[in-house]
């Protein structure tokens, strides 16, 4: 009889939308309810539960509202993905998380493609992500199959809608992201925004942030790129400047050391660009840190941190 029971549930498992299953393991939850977290169908407003990601079979995704105390490693677990996934479906290494921001969660171990244009095709989306040493035509048919695509997909080259989201299995980003500029630190004795300048003894815009830090401190590169200058600059005192593959750049002022010239190809928190000193307009050792994006505008480099 146990036998039989078993075998019962299994094949209710094998034939009945995985809906209708989880309405029976969580009672009180309607059988279409998930529906609108498929991956091809926008999510609603509510959050589900990150029990339902675990149960539901086929992939779901929601937007995750941050608590105090969450980590992009707990949060993978939570919901049945890897801290991989969820960095490159979002495009942010987590290294810092604030309460209150979200994150784009899901239970399958891969990348969750945004379709950003209206018109991509399954035939570029596949090229794209393919990877070295995968099988283009079994990826198409994998990709067809995780997110439940008509067989057709495969015979006519399938077309996307703007917002449609994509699971590629297997697929994960290597992200070319912000990292803090130094191995540690304590504290911002100076943040960006308008502050009271210490010499100028007036208010002044702050393009960076100041990170106190004792004299000789090694400073890394916060992205990989090339030294686009070298040398004195002013209140910087010693400056490097690295510019990006995306035409942002970075700044590193205050330094009592150079260690590498204008040119040269610097690989992020690998090359030693410098050591922190107290050079130019500075009241003490510390690292004047800042990012400028493409179109020359400063920003806030700790808003950066983790992110593109």
């Amino acid at each position: 009889m146990r036998n039989k029971f078993i075998f019962i549930i299994f094949l209710a498992l094998i034939l009945y939308p995985s809906s209708f299953i989880l309405s029976a393991l969580l009672p009180g939850v309607s059988p279409f309810y998930y529906a609108r977290f498929s991956v091809l169908t926008p999510p609603g407003p509510v959050e589900p539960p990150p029990e339902a990601f675990r149960l539901i079979p086929r992939l779901i995704h929601a937007r995750h509202k941050v608590a105090k105390g969450e980590n992009v490693r707990s949060l993978a677990t939570a919901y049945g993905t890897d801290v991989r996934s969820l960095q490159s479906t979002n495009s942010n290494e987590f290294i810092f998380m604030s309460r209150g921001g979200y994150i784009r969660v899901y239970n399958g171990k891969g990348l969750l493609y945004e379709v950003t244009s209206n018109g991509e095709t399954l035939n570029g989306i596949a090229s794209r992500y393919v990877g070295k040493g995968r099988d283009l035509k079994a990826f198409k048919s994998e990709i067809v199959d995780d997110n439940g695509l008509p067989p057709s997909a495969l015979l006519a080259n399938y077309k996307f809608g703007k917002g449609d989201r994509v699971y590629l299995p297997s697929v994960y980003v290597d992200l070319d992201t912000y990292r803090m500029p130094l191995r540690s630190f304590g504290r911002i004795s100076s943040s960006f925004g308008n502050r009271y300048h210490p010499i100028l003894k007036r208010k002044v815009f702050h393009k960076g942030c100041d990170i106190p830090m004792p004299l000789g401190t090694h400073v890394y590169p916060s992205r990989s790129g090339t030294v686009t200058y070298s040398g004195w600059k002013g209140g910087y005192g010693n400056m490097v400047e690295v510019k990006h593959k995306d035409g942002s750049m970075c700044r590193y002022g205050h330094l009592s050391h150079l260690n590498v010239t204008m040119g040269e190809l610097v690989q992020k928190s690998k090359t030693l660009l410098g050591k922190v000193g107290s050079t130019g307009m500075s009241t003490g050792p510390h690292l004047h840190f800042e990012i400028i994006t493409p179109s020359g505008k400063s920003v806030n480099p700790l808003a950066k941190i983790g992110k593109k």
